[in-house]
């Protein structure tokens, strides 16, 4: 089945058309032939109205015509409107002219003052008769019943209805035709905003555009802003794992320039070994900063929101099974029902970091509280979690919350793990903050945006 939403709407709207026009076709034939069988009943009660007008009944009680009557056709042969008149024993005492070589038979179950139609068939010519019961009243005052009979071919409606039909259905057919190519040119318009979109998503990928325009119809702007903040996390993306391979391939020359001399020693001291050793730590610490700063996705635009405190559960859950032999107390204190909109592995990754360096260091208690804050400008969501450690001296925090440190230059035992959150708070464009907390210990305040939510 043809996929194209043009061709669905064409082919729908067409059989919508075709149904309407047929219907409407079948509907105005059926009402011009009702309409052409009410006039020719119409004309043969008018017919009987004018033999009424001149029958008169002698003193004998019999039945006095003229020798002709007003309408033609009823003096002309085969004419196809013919006229009799019966008395009350079903016997013909008059008959038009017309009705040379014609036989009838009366009704005679009407009563007077009824009338009925009789359609008929003979010789193959359809027709329809008006029986009317009378009783005309002599100068003498002497009443006798007659039946009035007129009859007429149904031939000239036929052709009528013929006529009009063949007319009714080139008019129709036309219309259809004629709406047939309106609509297609409509849907064609409807759907230009759209080809308008894939034209500039082309346009995108073969790098003549950076973005999709705000020039489109209402309907699809927030399609375009949804695209358009797609396209921004891909290049994001992109220029992150850049810039990653770049930082990578930098921070490794040190280290390798340091193997490399070492290597062209031709005996190697205890302290080349050392160096071996911490320079392939280095270099380990390196790759895994690296990487896991790659793998960080950021603001998604169709990320599912995640309930917060089954996360940190599992984080708090492995450990303390990892700290078993401290058995330090948590206290957690995390709003109910609170979700963040993020990548699952990002807010693992957050919390895994804060948390274990909150359980590598403390002595005997980590405290945790996540809630939603609001003020008049915004609402926010802010993550609190402190240990009663040594905490980190204030002339090293300051380079351990710079944002791109490498693992080289980190403060021992904080570096790669908080360089991580510095920069996934970032890509979620929030805010890292650390302090003194009430226990002596380190206290690491994370505060992300309400647009996250």
């Amino acid at each position: 089945m043809n996929r194209s939403i043009q061709s669905r709407l064409i082919l729908s709207a067409s059989v919508v058309l075709f149904c309407f026009l047929g219907l409407a076709g079948f509907v105005l034939d059926a009402a011009y032939k009702q309409g052409a069988q009410s006039a020719l009943n119409d004309r043969l009660q008018i017919h009987l109205y004018s033999i009424l007008a001149v029958a008169e009944v002698s003193k004998k009680n019999r039945l006095v015509m003229p020798s002709s009557l007003s309408e033609p056709r009823f003096s002309q042969i085969d004419s196809g409107l013919y006229a009799y008149i019966f008395n009350d024993n079903a016997q013909a005492v008059w008959r038009s002219i017309s009705s040379a070589g014609e036989t009838i038979e009366p009704a005679q179950h009407l009563k007077p003052g009824q009338k009925t139609y009789i359609k008929t068939d003979k010789n193959g010519v359809a027709s329809i008769a008006l029986h009317y019961k009378a009783t005309l009243e002599s100068v003498f005052g002497q009443t006798t019943p007659f039946e009035f009979v007129v009859i007429d071919s149904t031939l000239g409606v036929a052709h009528q209805v013929a006529g009009f039909r063949s007319v009714l259905w080139q008019w129709l057919g036309g219309i259809g035709v004629f709406l047939i190519m309106l609509q297609f040119w409509i849907i064609r318009f409807s759907l230009q905003p759209l080809q308008n979109i894939v034209s500039d998503l082309e346009k995108i990928h073969q790098g003549e555009k950076q973005s999709l325009e705000n020039h489109y119809s209402d309907e699809l702007k927030d399609i375009a802003n949804t695209l358009n903040r797609l396209i921004d996390n891909e290049r994001s993306h992109l220029r992150r794992y850049r810039d990653t391979l770049a930082d990578l391939a930098h921070s490794l020359k040190t280290p390798l320039s340091v193997l490399t001399g070492i290597y062209e020693q031709k005996k190697l001291t205890d302290i080349d070994k050392k160096t071996i050793k911490s320079q392939t730590l280095i270099m380990g610490q390196l790759v895994d900063y690296q990487l896991q700063k790659a793998a960080a996705k950021g603001s998604q635009t169709l990320s599912k929101a995640l309930d917060i405190k089954s996360i940190v559960q599992q984080v708090i859950d492995s450990l303390e099974k990892v700290y078993a032999e401290k058995a330090l107390r948590v206290v957690c204190h995390i709003e109910q029902g609170l979700r963040f909109k993020a990548e699952k592995g990002d807010l693992f990754e957050l919390f895994g970091n804060l948390l274990d360096n909150a359980f590598k260091w403390a002595n005997s208690e980590v405290r945790i509280d996540i809630n939603s804050s609001s003020n008049k400008n915004s609402k926010d969501i802010q993550i609190i979690i402190e240990d009663d450690g040594p905490g980190i001296p204030d002339d090293e925090l300051k380079n351990v919350l710079r944002r791109g440190i490498r693992a080289d230059q980190s403060v021992n035992g904080h570096g790669i793990g908080l360089a991580v959150v510095n920069e996934l708070v970032s890509l979620y464009k929030g805010q890292l903050k650390s302090e003194k907390a009430a226990s002596g210990g380190q206290k690491w305040i994370v505060t992300l945006p309400k647009s996250l939510f």
